[in-house]
């Protein structure tokens, strides 16, 4: 099948399993990266070895003209931020989204699904659609997650996961697509992109609540402002974080141990220990 590809360096074992299966690749887009959260330098290495087309130039109904008449007929995308314009009714049009759709709707799910959903865990093909998320449903693979799962977890767990399921599925496409089933918009929940005050630790949280926002947002990073006695405060971006529950009368947010290594602050009902964390 000759396909074309949109994603990024964390969705390359599913492009580098499409060429053992022995499609062809006709074009890659990607998109212009941080190279902090996101990045495509693996990616563009590879499709350079591979004497591939790339570019992060967001795609438009031009080249979908052009690609369609060099006989493209699968366009699937696995993290790719852009609207796909839509496509010929005998093309094939897939996208890969990180939750059990249509719960979890939004472009950054995975922190959503550690705080809020742990049940939408896993990871769905569907067809692209006029709207984000919304296609009819190939094929789900559910994954289990626990109270101790964070997001580099669960994101390396879909990564594992999803080359060989997309590989079953582009090798039976038209049985999975007849099978294809319509969203259910009753069941729908969709989040925006998460904002700083959504990663603003609340040192009137819990010592769970606190915890699992660490695990939602992982090296993403939650942010932490950290006031000493004296009224001077700092906001930290925090990478690693750990907390316990332990009696205290300490007011919460009262900074209690300060190092290079820890800082200790004082939370309802207990105490969250940062441990890897930058000034921003």
């Amino acid at each position: 099948m000759k396909i074309v590809f949109f994603g990024y360096d964390y969705t390359l074992d599913i492009l580098q399993r499409l060429i053992a299966d022995e499609h062809e690749i006709a074009q890659i887009f990607t998109f212009p990266c941080d190279n902090v959260f996101s990045s495509h330098i693996e990616i563009q290495q590879f499709a350079n070895y591979h004497e591939i087309p790339i570019t992060d130039e967001a795609i438009n109904p031009s080249h979908i003209d052009v690609l369609v008449q060099q006989g493209c007929t699968l366009f699937l995308s696995a993290g790719y931020p852009h609207k796909i314009p839509p496509l010929p009714d005998d093309v094939y049009g897939m996208n890969m989204h990180p939750a059990l759709l249509p719960r979890v709707r939004g472009i950054m799910p995975l922190p959503y699904v550690i705080m809020n959903e742990p049940k939408a865990a896993g990871f769905t093909l569907h067809k692209l659609a006029l709207n984000f998320d919304c296609g009819d449903i190939i094929y789900q693979d559910f994954i289990s997650i626990d109270a101790h799962t964070d997001v580099e977890t669960l994101s390396a767990k879909i990564a594992v996961r999803a080359p060989d399921t997309i590989s079953k599925v582009v090798a039976d496409i038209d049985s999975f697509w007849a099978s294809a089933s319509p969203q259910d918009e009753d069941q729908a929940s969709t989040y925006d992109t998460p904002d700083e005050d959504m990663r603003q630790i609340k040192w009137e949280d819990t010592p769970t609540t606190t915890a699992t926002k660490g695990r939602a947002f992982g090296r993403f990073g939650v942010i932490a402002k950290v006031e000493n006695d004296f009224g001077q405060s700092q906001n930290l971006a925090v990478f690693n974080l750990s907390t316990w529950e332990e009696p205290h009368d300490h007011k919460q947010g009262k900074l209690i141990r300060s190092s290079n290594r820890e800082i200790v602050i004082a939370i309802q009902d207990g105490y969250v220990c940062l441990k890897e964390f930058q000034v921003l």
